[in-house]
């Protein structure tokens, strides 16, 4: 089931970094830029229930702290795009950098993800293997 979650994950990712760059673009009506900023918070609210999924596999005796620390990131990156958004409409008077930093954000987490795929392969529930007693 954790292939399942780390999957839908980077799908989530994916999906989100599309929406977010496309939105950010001057559509020609309003509600295509709702509906693709719609579909990236959607993605990005998925993407956050994997996570939480991941962490109780992943870290089982770690999870409150990891738990703690991914609330506190998912906190961090609600209020950084708001933030971000801001600055961008303030300093270019239009929203798109603000957008295209969370895609291209986005982008990055796919990449992070895939690039640790095999090391969770290799270590995952690792440590329960070597305290197995026969």
């Amino acid at each position: 089931m954790t292939v399942f979650y780390r999957i839908l994950l980077g799908i989530d990712f994916i999906v989100a970094a599309i929406a977010l760059a496309l939105a950010s673009f001057h559509l020609p009506q309003a509600w295509m830029a709702l509906l693709l900023f719609i579909a990236g918070m959607l993605a990005l609210g998925m993407g956050n229930g994997a996570v939480f999924q991941l962490v109780p596999q992943r870290f089982r005796n770690e999870i409150g702290v990891m738990t703690g620390i991914v609330g506190m990131t998912g906190g961090i990156g609600g209020f950084y795009l708001a933030s971000s958004l801001g600055y961008s409409k303030q300093l270019t008077g239009s929203y798109q950098f603000g957008l295209l930093i969370f895609a291209i954000l986005a982008v990055v987490a796919v990449v992070g993800l895939t690039s640790i795929k095999r090391r969770w392969r290799t270590t995952w529930g690792a440590v329960g293997i070597s305290q197995a007693r026969i």
